[in-house]
């Protein structure tokens, strides 16, 4: 089986928060226009305009002659380590048949990840201004009390929060009546499977008005549609669409249980989390609809993972299934501050020992097998714990916490102190 072909720049279209194109979300290569310095963007160029650019034929002639691909180097990393990647080889054979020599491909995609915006209620410890603006203004705000930890944090760059410059901005591609509704008229045509993510999409009334479209063009029942939600923003309209579906699947954003979900996810409430799980477990019951939980998986709860999943395995009735499963794909490699290898090795082979008694799954198994590995030199763990330790002391301070990441974490909080001294 090839290592370098993947079949989503066949079968796949991706739009970023900021309304680029992309190959999928785990890349932060946009797709360039023909000039090779503007980008293909939702709100200015329709999902035709990009499909056979120059840039995605020769994406689709490197895959088909095994060269890599610098937009996939997230999933290479990955497949390398043994985590579940993205890459998919899927009719890899028939795909390559009915593609031209020069990488032009005539089909149009029938799977799509759509992320709506970057309009967030949260403000996740391991996110950023580019998928919660909300984030970005938070930043603001502690640049206002203290600049010189601003400058920080921006040179700090994908070491602590992966820095853009709009900080604030709120990212809204589809306020373009034309081209959001040629990208409408496109799911409806073509896309069989679809993913929604945001920011937050249930906070965007466009977010709506697309389902209220494909409904009124009778699309609904070809698709399979995937929403990820932090399950703060549960709105009953969904009762009315959910059901018509082919099948639909909510991707749960749920980092921990009870007050570590909460510190993680920030403001979220751990109640509205339960109501709105009940919600969706309810009417998946009903229709042909399931939840998966999707952890962000990082140095903030790591230690929690097997009370994670004991719980998930106990809410949804036991044990997990094709209905109410579990994903690996979150886990968080940036910033890496969050990266679970900066921890001190000493806390790391101890919480694997202990991870190691509880038996899920393979991908647990590489997982915790991957917390024995140095792959972090002494010096770059001990200046990542420096900044780890200043970002999130001064991120506390300023929202006034009752429970910061040392009450949290008492063990790591020890552990990262006594490495320091080494």
């Amino acid at each position: 089986m090839s290592k370098i072909f993947c079949n989503y720049p066949w079968v796949h279209n991706y739009v970023h928060p900021n309304g680029k194109y992309r190959l999928c979300c785990t890349t932060s290569q946009d797709i360039v226009t023909n000039d090779n310095y503007h980008s293909f963007h939702a709100g200015k160029h329709s999902v035709e305009d990009y499909w056979n650019s120059n840039r995605m034929k020769q994406i689709r002639r490197n895959m088909m002659n095994g060269i890599k691909v610098r937009d996939c180097e997230k999933c290479y990393q990955q497949d390398e380590a043994g985590v579940d990647s993205l890459r998919n080889t899927a009719g890899m054979n028939e795909l390559i048949a009915n593609t031209a020599e020069d990488g032009t491909y005539n089909k149009p995609a029938n799977y799509m990840q759509l992320q709506m915006t970057n309009i967030c209620n949260l403000k996740c410890k391991m996110c950023s201004q580019m998928y919660s603006h909300m984030n970005g203004l938070e930043l603001l705000e502690m640049g206002k009390v203290s600049p010189e930890w601003l400058l920080w944090v921006k040179e700090q760059g994908a070491n602590v929060n992966n820095w853009t410059n709009e900080l604030g901005e709120k990212q809204e591609w589809y306020k373009d009546e034309h081209y959001k509704i040629k990208m409408f008229e496109h799911i409806s045509k073509n896309i069989n499977d679809m993913n929604i993510i945001g920011g937050e999409p249930t906070l965007v009334p466009e977010f709506y008005e697309m389902f209220e479209y494909l409904d009124q063009h009778g699309s609904l029942g070809k698709m399979s549609i995937t929403l990820v939600t932090n399950l703060t923003n549960t709105n009953n309209k969904l009762t009315k669409w959910l059901p018509k579906l082919k099948s639909w699947r909510i991707w749960a954003s749920v980092d921990g249980v009870s007050d570590r979900t909460e510190y993680i996810r920030y403001p979220s409430k751990w109640s509205k989390i339960l109501e709105s799980l009940d919600f969706y477990k309810q009417l998946a019951q009903t229709s042909n609809g399931g939840i998966t939980l999707s952890p962000a998986i990082q140095l903030l709860n790591v230690d929690q993972l097997d009370g994670l999943i004991e719980w998930w395995k106990g809410f949804v009735g036991g044990e997990i299934n094709e209905k109410f499963g579990f994903t690996w794909l979150a886990t968080v490699w940036y910033p890496l501050i969050c990266n679970p290898n900066i921890a001190p090795q000493r806390w790391r082979e101890r919480l694997a020992d202990r991870l190691s008694l509880y038996k899920f799954d393979q991908f647990y198994d590489n997982f915790v097998a991957n917390l024995r590995k140095e792959e972090i030199p002494l010096a770059k763990r001990q200046e990542l714990q420096r900044s780890f330790i200043r970002y999130n002391d001064a991120q506390d301070r300023f929202r006034g916490i009752e429970k910061t990441w040392r009450d949290l974490c008492p063990d790591l909080a020890t552990e990262i102190d006594h490495e320091q001294n080494q």
